[in-house]
């Protein structure tokens, strides 16, 4: 994760009003972001947001120390407390940035639907399925009763942004008559459960090895998409 690029909005939210310690002076605002002035000053925080997102995605939020990430870091105290003057603050930064830079499931429409739901299918796998993005699911969702806004902001950038897509491709599907009318919303919801149950819940709760490959998951897609367009065009 690279804040010389990205300078997270998260990191400027704390940031603002705080009173950085000397050695860490601040360039300003650009487009609504406080970042340090020097380049020193941004790869110190970058190396403290890499170990912090390391530990918090891997251990969780109340096994990661602010030792473990210094010891990770290499960096001090003085350093970190400039930036986040609680654990709660890192946590919420690295949290909002990892949930910032993920990329939701593309949906293009390639040809027929069951050409284009079958892609959409074995995108969404594989993305749902990377480490990273299983370990800040179950982060969030673990963190979810004293970080609500933040699973909120998980869920609409991921769940909520696929669920849209799918609405509106099959509004397109309803006009062109491969499903009945008025059905879009609906639609979009049952064939997103039959994704989520059958793979994601089972993976998440059973373990990793609950994972298919990605010939099953393609194999298992086509059938799942012909299946589902047979029985919402009917």
């Amino acid at each position: 994760m690279r804040l010389e690029a990205t300078r997270t909005e998260a990191f400027a939210r704390q940031s603002v009003g705080a009173s950085p310690q000397s050695g860490n002076s601040f360039e300003g605002y650009v487009d609504g972001t406080l970042a340090p002035a020097s380049t020193r000053g941004r790869k110190r925080l970058a190396r403290i947001m890499e170990a912090a997102t390391d530990l918090f995605l891997r251990d969780g939020y109340f096994a990661t120390s602010i030792e473990a990430v210094l010891e990770a870091s290499g960096g001090s105290k003085a350093t970190l407390y400039s930036y986040f003057s609680t654990k709660e603050e890192l946590f919420r930064a690295v949290v909002e940035e990892a949930i910032r830079t993920m990329s939701p499931p593309r949906l293009e429409r390639l040809g027929d639907a069951k050409t284009t739901l079958t892609e959409y299918v074995v995108n969404t796998f594989e993305t749902l399925s990377a480490p990273r993005h299983r370990a800040l699911l179950r982060l969030t969702i673990a963190e979810r009763e004293r970080f609500p806004d933040l699973a909120r902001q998980y869920y609409e950038h991921g769940p909520m942004h696929g669920r849209r897509a799918l609405v509106e491709l099959f509004k397109e599907l309803e006009r062109d008559r491969v499903l009945r009318a008025g059905t879009a919303t609906d639609v979009a919801d049952l064939f997103i459960g039959s994704l989520i149950h059958s793979w994601l819940v089972e993976a998440l709760f059973l373990g990793d090895d609950r994972i298919p490959s990605n010939g099953e998951i393609r194999e298992k897609a086509e059938r799942i998409v012909e299946r589902f367009l047979a029985s919402a065009s009917s």
